[in-house]
């Protein structure tokens, strides 16, 4: 009896990390209302079984975890000592601790890839909707005015989408140019139907008019390439550069801005909120700001170096109803050090570092030819969609985001089921030696 209960409970949390992954795309609503509940339930009923408790801790790197749960919860506890939890805005670090259910449903390569298509799907459905919003709006699309460039999407909100898109651009990649199926047949229609996905991601990507995803996409394909064979590096290049002269001038001129950012009042406010950012962290560095306190502070302080009319006019006009706008850096490690100051930051350093450590001890792509395919092309997928999602973080202010921390604990998740398999590698050739 307690082994079909303990099965319909696994499989029920299985589908939960599916519905998750599809979610992520097409429902923010019931992803935070009732997925992550229902899976995060699913999850501490299973914890009642022993064998289930074994089969997680087996799964666990157990400092890693420490490093992750302290990362979510020192800050809430900054907060409260510092004038209560709701003194800092939209704090979603909690959602972090879907990634323990996640490590221990999706433990098998068979259920890795069938939840990497899933959330593929949910990808697909979204692009679709996208290239018809496209169609339909192409007019205005074509002829920006001035320096707004209408910026296409579905569902997502325009830079949310270019964020995710960018990653899912860059595992479809991975695959593409490193899974093999044995049955030659089989594979061919793989690698077809990889290909038609890739170009169509990579068309909604590149009208989408994101200049940090452009910026994101050139080290990240760089390192796809290296790892494919060296010389592909210049054929990457040649590319870029010449792709980049048979752009249509409605995106090429919108990409001058990367570099011209006084006379692109997105660029520019970037740099006004960098600044008010550096200065507010000079006045409070260790535990941070209660954010009613920090909305003073940076009005007062667009007034001081005379930008306030120009941020109103550009910003705080259009979003004045949304409190986070007032706080907002446009800058995801500004926006921690601010809210949580130097104590708050210190273990999200550690979690990072520890992070980056674990993606640079896997490494099946350095001998591809005896490892599983699926392996290689995670890997190396995994750890491209994590530098792009840090080099996103310097304009946008992903740990407030809750698509963006969904897609990073989906990502550590990965990173930690390429670790598990790392080991178990490890430990086979101990034995055989």
């Amino acid at each position: 009896m307690n082994k079909k209960i303990n099965l319909i409970i696994n499989k029920t949390g299985f589908v939960f990390c599916l519905l998750a992954g599809i979610a992520l795309f097409l429902s923010e609503k019931f992803e935070n209302n009732i997925v992550i509940h229902a899976l995060l339930l699913a999850f501490v009923i299973s914890m009642i079984f022993r064998e289930n408790r074994k089969k997680f801790f087996e799964n666990l790197d157990i400092e890693f975890s420490i490093e992750l749960l302290l990362f979510v919860f020192v800050p809430f506890i900054i907060a409260y000592f510092d004038g209560g939890i709701d003194t800092r805005l939209d704090n979603y670090l909690l959602k972090y601790l879907i990634f323990f259910p996640f490590i221990f449903f999706i433990r098998s390569m068979k259920r890795v890839m069938i939840f990497l298509k899933v959330t593929l799907a949910g990808a697909i459905i979204v692009m679709f909707l996208a290239t018809y919003n496209f169609i339909k709006d192409y007019k205005a699309w074509a002829t920006p005015i001035g320096s707004y460039y209408p910026r296409i999407t579905a569902i997502l909100t325009v830079q949310d989408f270019a964020n995710i898109m960018c990653i899912v651009l860059l595992f479809l990649i991975s695959f593409l140019l490193f899974y093999k199926n044995e049955d030659k047949k089989k594979n061919r229609i793989i690698k077809i139907v990889l290909a038609v996905i890739t170009i169509l991601t990579l068309f909604l990507v590149i009208v989408n008019r994101s200049k940090m995803v452009y910026i994101c996409l050139l080290p990240t394909i760089f390192y796809i390439a290296l790892k494919k064979r060296k010389r592909y590096i210049l054929a990457v290049f040649l590319v870029c550069v010449g792709g980049y002269f048979l752009l249509p001038s409605s995106i090429s001129e919108r990409m001058q801005y990367i570099v011209n950012y006084e006379k692109d009042p997105s660029s520019k406010l970037r740099i006004i909120f960098w600044k008010t950012g550096m200065e507010a962290f000079r006045q409070k560095p260790v535990l941070g700001w209660k954010w009613e306190d920090r909305k003073e502070f940076n009005l007062d302080y667009y007034e001081k170096i005379g930008v306030s009319k120009y941020v109103h006019e550009n910003f705080l006009d259009k979003l004045s109803e949304w409190p986070i706008y007032y706080v907002h850096t446009h800058n995801t490690y500004l926006q921690f050090l601010l809210d949580f100051g130097i104590v708050g930051t210190l273990f999200f350093v550690i979690f990072f570092v520890s992070t980056f450590m674990k993606a640079v001890s896997i490494n099946f792509s350095k001998n591809k030819e005896n490892i599983d395919s699926r392996l290689v092309a995670l890997e190396i997928g995994t750890k491209a969609a994590l530098v792009a999602w840090v080099i996103q973080g310097v304009t946008d202010i992903n740990l407030n985001n809750k698509y963006m921390i969904i897609t990073s604990v989906i990502l550590l998740f990965l990173l930690n089921y390429l670790w598990k398999e790392k080991i178990k590698l490890e430990k086979g050739q101990d034995e055989n030696e």
